[in-house]
């Protein structure tokens, strides 16, 4: 469509250049016959020496602007003279000064960072997104999967574990741990955690299966027990027979079980409790090593570097590359696509945001703009190149060709101008010698 569009404009381009050019060589024509007939009846009629004289004046303004207007081109009449051709001559010269001229008088950061702010973009981009959003988000979901596909999963399994090892070090990794265990902490959710584990180990305990397996290995343990110097217990035990020692042994497993029981209610019971207290003590202990002790920075460092380089952090990581991979293709088909929700809400977000914040959106326009004056002061230099390198590329008939169809039908006036002010400034002459010298 763009090809078609300019052949389209050149043949126009064309078209009033040669009706130009008709009609600046028309009035030559018409001078030059005016100065015929002139010439031929001057004698019977000495009034058309003004005429005359115009139209011979007209001549030679008509053809000096002609001369002139050909030597930029071309060499006129094909006569190589010197001071001619200028333009094809020149070419290289003139692609450079272009570039230079573009490059110091168009292609300035400042005043096209002015022009993108008060351009407003980043409002602009919203709102249009907001009303095409009907239109452009489905889309811009729909083209996830295959923007996930450009990285495979063995690259983003290498990417992950060189994230890991080159930019967290076992300070930071520490640093981020004590963080989040300071987080657990200020949201209580340590105290919760550690209820939860109580809760369950007296689920453990009361579970039928779980206890008789319990009971049977305290009773295996203490019927294991030998020593050089046996306890009174263990006389005990060895004066009673088979049944009645497993009796005990069964009644002490028991009571051992139902002492933990109890012990882990009173703690369930009681925040100040001893077990609760500890486990405070103890997480505020490794946040602190976390922070500042070395030897843990060290262990921490060495940990990740093993999990690092370790084959199944990367056939992990590939497995969760490929699950988000299938899962995204899975999704953009569906009717109520979750990462169309989520693009829309991000979307409405952003809008919300925007409403609320419009200093937020005017530092932003402000950061778009100068971003574009450093791009364009980095890079200037480079389209100025681009243009010079351009025209040099151009063919010199094409140049040509180019300007006249761009230039010519201004140029053609001045052969017209030409033409009618040297007749009138040859009058005027004429007239005044006829009033000076009669």
């Amino acid at each position: 469509m763009n090809i078609l569009s300019n052949e389209v404009r050149a043949e126009m381009a064309r078209k009033k250049l040669q009706n130009s050019r008709m009609l600046a060589t028309g009035l030559l024509v018409l001078a030059f016959v005016l100065f015929i007939l002139a010439s031929l009846w001057i004698k019977q009629y000495p009034g058309l020496g003004y005429l005359r004289a115009f139209a011979e004046a007209a001549m030679v303004g008509a053809l000096a602007d002609w001369f002139a207007v050909t030597a930029l081109f071309r060499h006129p009449l094909g006569l190589p003279i010197p001071h001619t051709a200028i333009l094809p001559k020149n070419q290289l010269r003139i692609a450079e000064e272009l570039g230079r001229f573009i490059e110091h008088n168009f292609i300035q950061g400042k005043p096209i960072a002015v022009r993108v702010y008060r351009a407003a973009p980043s409002e602009k981009l919203l709102a249009w997104m907001a009303a095409n959003r009907e239109t452009w988000l489905p889309w811009a979901v729909r083209q996830l999967p295959a923007l996930l596909k450009v990285a495979k999963p063995d690259q983003v399994a290498r990417f992950a574990g060189q994230m890991l090892e080159q930019q967290y070090s076992g300070h930071k990794i520490g640093k981020t741990l004590a963080d989040m265990l300071a987080l657990l902490k200020s949201q209580g959710l340590d105290d919760i955690l550690l209820v939860s584990l109580l809760k369950q180990a007296r689920r453990w305990l009361n579970d039928p299966e779980t206890r008789e397996l319990l009971e049977e290995n305290l009773r295996e343990w203490a019927m294991k027990i030998e020593s050089d110097a046996p306890s009174t217990w263990e006389r005990i035990k060895s004066s009673l027979k088979g049944t009645l020692v497993e009796k005990v042994d069964g009644w002490v497993a028991e009571k051992a079980l139902d002492w933990a029981d109890n012990y882990l209610a009173a703690a369930l019971d009681n925040p100040q409790h001893t077990i609760r207290r500890h486990f405070a003590e103890q997480t505020e202990r490794i946040q602190s090593a976390l922070i500042h002790s070395r030897l843990w920075h060290k262990r921490l460092e060495a940990g990740k570097r093993e999990l690092a380089q370790s084959p199944a952090l990367q056939e992990a990581m590939m497995r969760l590359w490929q699950g988000i991979q299938r899962w995204s293709e899975e999704d953009v088909l569906k009717d109520d696509s979750l990462c169309l929700v989520q693009a829309n809400k991000l979307l409405d977000h952003m809008l919300s945001q925007a409403q609320a914040y419009p200093r937020f959106m005017t530092r932003l326009d402000m950061r778009i703009s100068l971003i574009v004056r450093d791009f364009v002061q980095n890079y200037k230099d480079r389209a100025a190149q681009f243009v010079a390198e351009k025209v040099k590329s151009w063919d010199s008939a094409q140049m040509v060709e180019k300007l006249e169809l761009s230039v010519g039908k201004d140029l053609q006036f001045i052969r017209i101008n030409g033409t009618l002010v040297g007749g009138l400034v040859g009058l005027l002459i004429y007239t005044v010698s006829q009033w000076l010298f009669v």
